[in-house]
């Protein structure tokens, strides 16, 4: 699959291309072109330029590119648009829908494979409007469906009921969840679970704490559904670990939505550690904050937190400092600990960490 990367940045944005790309390269895209087009705003029909479409047909005429994938959330519209000016056979989607690609293609559980059809088909609905409208518009007409209804209101209500159908399933799921941790909780021990940005190391760390072999490595969404296990402490306390799925900034709310089930059990932690890649440049570091940060006020906004930097085995005594210094001021009233979870550097500090800011009158 020959992709070509496209992002239309707005005023001052920062570029977002080399985080689509590793995206892309995740899902078995060979990317062989990209374009970048800088803006005050969006194009209405087409998000990027006319101009720059003419640009991005040449290079797809040049490089054999079957999939043209933007780093911007696209309407229906835009995307039917630059199809109509490729080509039809070209394959136009966003960074939303290549993470659920990417989401297809790691799942695993039943639970994670009924939030990802939950999200698509969120997502998709008004993209299999337009793409109807679009085929009445440029010749091929769409006939009549039972009753006289016409095909796409056929569709959207089997969609429709097949959304209600999953929501169910769904909050079942989240019945259960809740259940597991009450019965954790029951049993005297309290659960702490591993979150932060896709790609900052929460799956190694977990292996190091559980003395697990869970893959790692795989690229973006590594983990996507939660996995706990259970850790003693050097006091001999107990608690349960869990691994959760990865952020990424700018995920469409519909996405965040879908994926309510697996977030929710942040908000029923006793704790949430917060890993954050140390090795990251600043303005990215800062970013990737802001964007966990937000995710965690939306979905756990009570639940007590620790910042931990993790990899600092890629940088030096400095930028440590520098992070930490970070860290502190944008999270002022939590914890901060430096780990290398490859290394081994100071797990011990963040289990002493985590031993403090449990409140165990509950468990004992």
């Amino acid at each position: 699959m020959k992709a070509i990367l496209v992002e239309c940045i707005i005023g001052k944005s920062k570029s977002r291309l080399e985080e689509l790309e590793r995206l892309a390269r995740s899902r078995g895209y060979e990317v062989v072109g990209s374009l970048i087009q800088k803006r005050m705003k969006p194009d209405p029909a087409y998000y990027i330029g006319k101009g720059k479409v003419k640009e991005l047909k040449d290079l797809i005429e040049k490089t054999g590119a079957n999939t043209v994938i933007f780093a911007n959330t696209l309407k229906a519209s835009q995307a039917f648009r630059i199809r109509k000016e490729v080509g039809w056979h070209i394959s136009v989607i966003d960074k939303n829908l290549l993470i659920l690609e990417i989401f297809e293609e790691r799942a695993r559980t039943a639970e994670a494979k009924l939030q990802i059809e939950l999200a698509r088909l969120y997502y998709m609905l008004p993209w299999t409007r337009e793409y109807i409208r679009f085929r009445n518009l440029y010749g091929e007409q769409v006939g009549w469906g039972a009753l006289g209804e016409y095909l796409h209101k056929i569709y959207e209500r089997h969609v429709r009921k097949r959304i209600s159908d999953l929501e169910r399933k769904l909050e079942k799921i989240r019945h259960r969840n809740k259940m597991l941790i009450e019965k954790r909780h029951e049993l005297g021990f309290p659960v702490v679970i591993l979150t932060g940005y896709t790609q900052v190391g929460k799956t190694e760390l977990f292996n190091k704490l559980t003395m697990e072999s869970k893959p790692v490595g795989l690229g973006p969404f590594t983990t996507l559904s939660n996995c706990g296990r259970r850790v003693e402490l050097k006091s001999g306390k107990k608690i349960i670990l869990v691994d959760s799925i990865g952020f990424i900034e700018d995920m469409h709310p519909l996405i965040l939505e879908a994926f309510y089930a697996t977030l929710h059990e942040l908000a029923l932690a006793d704790l949430i550690i917060l890993v954050v890649d140390a090795s990251d440049e600043e303005q990215d570091l800062i970013r990737k904050l802001e964007t966990s940060s937000e995710i965690l006020m939306k979905v756990a906004p009570a639940t007590r937190l620790i910042v931990c930097l993790n990899k600092i085995d890629l940088i030096n005594t400095h930028k440590i400092k520098k992070v930490m210094e970070i860290a502190m001021k944008m999270f002022p009233h939590n914890p901060v600990v430096h780990v290398s979870a490859k290394m081994g550097w100071n797990l011990d500090e963040l289990l002493n960490k985590i031993e403090h800011e449990i409140d165990w009158r509950y468990y004992l």
